[in-house]
């Protein structure tokens, strides 16, 4: 190959790369969309060709709309620092629970020490026991957030199959490949975000 033909194939490859990564992009943004519970419509943007999603009431296509993108990440952000924020409070209630476990047993057995030598106290009176949040009833304050947070993925979940089961019908119906094609991409990328739950 001459030089010329070198960097014209380079240049083809360039162009391929980034047509390759706009839709990338546009599928990433689709799969968020659905992750967070937007559900695609059966109609498609004007401009653009994409599908149509409706998240909250507003129909809108994630690749025309800048705003609604916006909107959709902001929500987004706000949703991940929620949970972020629950999964820190579980981690600190289950350190919490075992440190007061271990310092219940330690305490209890000097206490039950304690009162077989001076059963009335240091003071004359009769040492009155203490009572701590119980081992339970920090578990059911931590279940209650757990099942916030798990009736969110399901709600997700469920989601992603009814637009699975969707792209693959539209998929199986349509007579146009380009389309068949759309449909196939995003029933991949539902199943891969599924997937992903699952884990």
């Amino acid at each position: 190959m001459s030089d010329f033909d070198k960097e014209a194939e380079r240049q083809r490859l360039r162009e391929k790369y980034e047509r390759d990564e706009t839709k990338r992009r546009s599928t990433q943004r689709m799969s968020e969309l659905l992750l967070k519970g937007a559900t695609m419509t059966n109609k498609h943007c004007d401009n653009c060709g994409d599908p149509l999603f409706r998240y909250e009431g507003q129909v809108f296509c994630p690749t025309c709309q800048a705003e609604g993108q916006a909107a959709a990440n902001a929500d987004q952000d706000a949703e991940q620092a929620a949970e972020a924020a629950i999964e820190a409070d579980e981690s600190e209630a289950e350190a919490e629970a075992n440190a007061n476990e271990t310092a219940a047993s330690a305490g209890s057995t000097e206490a039950d020490d304690e009162t077989r030598r001076d059963p009335t106290g240091a003071n004359g009176r009769a040492a009155a026991p203490t009572r701590t949040r119980t081992a339970g009833e920090r578990e059911a304050t931590s279940r209650g957030a757990r099942r916030s947070v798990a009736g969110d993925v399901t709600a997700a979940r469920e989601s992603l199959v009814r637009t699975l089961t969707w792209a693959a019908e539209q998929a199986e119906s349509t007579d146009d490949p380009r389309r068949a094609t759309e449909y196939l991409t995003a029933a991949r990328e539902a199943a891969e975000a599924i997937s992903a739950l699952d884990r």
